[in-house]
């Protein structure tokens, strides 16, 4: 598909290079929108403003949401300003809201002033939400009737329903004080009698989120119940809109982009993305970078010093250290990642959260073991003593362990604080099984020899 789109956008270019303008649309007519955006991106910035200039209103709000925001916001801001009101006004209103909330504020309410007034309130509604909220993501066009209808009046309403509602599989429905009451699909109300009134079939007990409620949560909701839409409602009762499947799917996608990078250390802010990505990647990576620096110094550096006489006396120690010490970070790691994703998840409670501490255990204990067995029988093959093989076995087998439980631990501690699990990340784990690992490594040693 990738390489198809890419063949198209060369032929896009070419056709508008000779001024082959309606060939061009029409290349693009029978494209999902999805295709067309990502051929349209693909190329230059000023052929894709004479296709917006010229395309179809409708085509055009359909594809521009399908693009990068940074994509959307470059044509957006090169297009004549009434065009670019009208493509504003055609798309869905939480597409809409989105974009808005990325162009300069002078731009937006520029846009807004010339639009129509009832369309201008709906959006300066959304957009006075939190991005990040509910609010923020959610649609207003839902199907929304009275519970005292009968299924067959449904279904006539249903056959004039607008073009701009997005979810039609659920309607939903309120009662006289303006209250959501029920909400039926659309497959219950087509086999249901057309007599039968609505109230005695819909469904009462509702999932709904508040309009502040945030993004991730409402995520792991639609996820849990597997909807496809979860309405939100105001404190009254009453439903102010919907956030649908597709909303959460981009939602799922930024925030396991964001947790990938905070487990690596190397978290960005959004904003600092946006004025200066290089800038932004030094700022999100030099913090966890100094830290744990500064903590292999004056820490790991301090266990090593106090332990020179002992590398000097047993100067085979040294050479064990980097496979401890490896080792300790892999494994704490290894055991961060997947607590944080259990951590993540909503809906988990204590007991499974310490079921999931004594797998992990469990695992490390087995893992240290057969390491352990593995690199003790490596050092007497070096012709080494049985004490040390018995001394670089124990240290790996204990460092093990304790990064086991450290690393499964550390995600539950954050989350307990109110922190964010992901930032458990690999350097600072890394550098504290260094740590761990030296004392202990040490520690056995001179107990042992």
């Amino acid at each position: 598909m990738e390489d198809r789109n890419k063949l198209l956008g060369e032929s896009l270019s070419d056709l508008l290079s000779r001024g082959k303008m309606a060939a061009a649309l029409a290349l693009l007519e029978g494209l999902q929108p999805a295709d067309a955006a990502e051929v349209l991106e693909g190329i230059p910035y000023e052929d894709r403003l004479r296709i917006f200039s010229v395309w179809d209103v409708e085509e055009a709000s359909e594809a521009l949401p399908e693009m990068s925001e940074e994509g959307q916001v470059e044509v957006l801001q090169g297009l004549a300003r009434d065009l670019a009101r009208r493509i504003i006004a055609e798309m869905p209103p939480d597409d809409a809201v989105d974009l808005l909330a990325d162009l300069p504020p002078r731009t937006t309410e520029a846009l807004l002033a010339g639009m129509d007034p009832d369309k201008a309130r709906q959006l300066r509604r959304l957009m006075a939400h939190g991005e990040e909220t509910a609010g923020g993501l959610m649609t207003p066009d839902a199907m929304l009737l009275s519970d005292t209808l009968t299924v067959g009046e449904v279904l006539d309403r249903l056959r004039d329903a607008p073009d701009s509602i997005e979810m039609i599989y659920y309607i939903y429905f309120q009662d006289e004080a303006g209250r959501l009451s029920g909400v039926n699909s659309l497959r219950e109300l087509i086999v249901a009698d057309p007599e039968v009134p609505v109230a005695e079939i819909m469904h009462r007990n509702l999932i709904t989120v508040s309009p502040e409620e945030d993004q991730e949560k409402v995520a792991a909701l639609i996820d849990r119940y597997d909807l496809l839409a979860v309405p939100v409602v105001d404190e009254e009762g009453g439903m102010l809109g919907i956030v649908t499947v597709d909303d959460v799917m981009d939602v799922i996608e930024e925030e396991a982009k964001e947790d990938i990078y905070s487990l690596a250390g190397t978290w960005e802010a959004e904003e600092q993305r946006e004025r200066n990505p290089f800038m932004a990647a030094i700022v999100g990576r030099l913090p966890w970078v100094i830290i744990a620096l500064a903590l292999e110094l004056l820490v790991a550096g301090g266990i090593l010093r106090a332990f020179s006489d002992t590398m000097r006396a047993h100067i085979a120690l040294v050479f064990f250290i980097p496979a401890i010490l490896s080792m300790g970070g892999a494994i704490s790691m290894q055991s961060a990642t997947r607590m944080a994703v259990e951590v993540l998840g909503e809906g988990e409670g204590g007991r499974r959260f310490a079921a999931s501490v004594c797998k992990e255990l469990i695992i490390g204990v087995a893992i240290a073991v057969v390491s352990g067995a593995i690199i003790s029988v490596f050092a007497r093959s070096m012709g080494e003593s049985a004490r040390l093989g018995l001394v670089v076995g124990s240290a790996m087998a204990c460092t093990i362990v304790f990064a086991a439980l450290v690393g499964s631990v550390l995600p539950l501690l954050l989350k307990a604080l109110r922190g964010d699990p992901s930032k458990a990340s690999e350097p600072f784990l890394a550098t504290l099984m260094d740590i761990l690992g030296l004392a202990v490594y040490f520690l056995i040693g001179i107990w042992l020899i």
